[in-house]
Parts: C-alpha cells; structure tokens; sequence
C-alpha cells in the first residue's frame, strides 16, 4: 500500500513537471492515471528478469512446462522477431517499444499480430 501511494505521489510531481504537455484540462485525471501506471510498470519491470532464463524457473510464476513451451516458441522466430517478443514478455508497452525502434506504436503492434499469427501458422502445420 505505501508503494501504491508513493507511485502516485510521484504521478502527480511528474504530471506538474509536465503539466505545458496537457492539451486538455478536463483530462488530467486520466493523464496523471497514465502516468502512474507508466511509472508502477517502470517499477514492475526493474523487479522482473531481465532474460528468459527466469521463465524455465519453477518458482517463477510461469509453470516449467509453459516456460519450455515458450522458449521452444521463441526458438522458431526471427531474432528481430524473438527480440520483440522478448521486449513484451518482460511487461513493455507497445508505445514504449516503438521509442527504442523509432516505429509508431500502431507498427509495433501490427509486427506483433504478424508474429503471433506466423506462429499460429507453424503449429498448426506441425500439429
């Protein structure tokens, strides 16, 4: 609970720093609530492993069978497209990933459909 207050705290600083960046006064509720989960995500993923090893761990909240599975799953992609994956499996925002790509987020998202859809493609020939 005193994380969550902190967060939020932390929110409302960040949203008066930037406060020249709100185009809309009515909003600022849902823009300091972006904010907030922007920041409680940034957190979450500093807690989080930075690699795929932690998701064949049993104790990771991920099962060892579903981990494999994952990792076999990965195997089968492109690196550039294993990286992608990768970057959502540890908690990024699709927006958050177009930054490091210098893409809008709407390609990031359309890459991701494209992936998952291959894959679909490669199990149900396999299968």
């Amino acid at each position: 609970m005193e994380e969550a207050d902190e967060i939020a705290q932390a929110a409302w600083v960040r949203g008066w720093e930037y406060r020249q960046q709100l185009r809309d006064p009515s909003l600022i509720g849902y823009w300091v609530n972006s904010i907030a989960r922007n920041l409680f995500r940034a957190r979450f993923r500093s807690v989080q492993p930075a690699s795929l090893e932690g998701m064949v761990d049993p104790s990771y909240t991920m099962g060892l069978e579903e981990g494999l599975e994952v990792q076999r799953l990965l195997e089968k992609c492109a690196d550039k497209d294993r990286a992608l994956l990768e970057k959502t499996l540890d908690g990024y925002s699709a927006e958050e990933i177009a930054v490091d790509e210098g893409i809008s987020s709407t390609g990031i998202r359309v890459r991701l459909l494209r992936i998952r859809r291959n894959l679909r493609q490669q199990l149900a020939l396999a299968a």
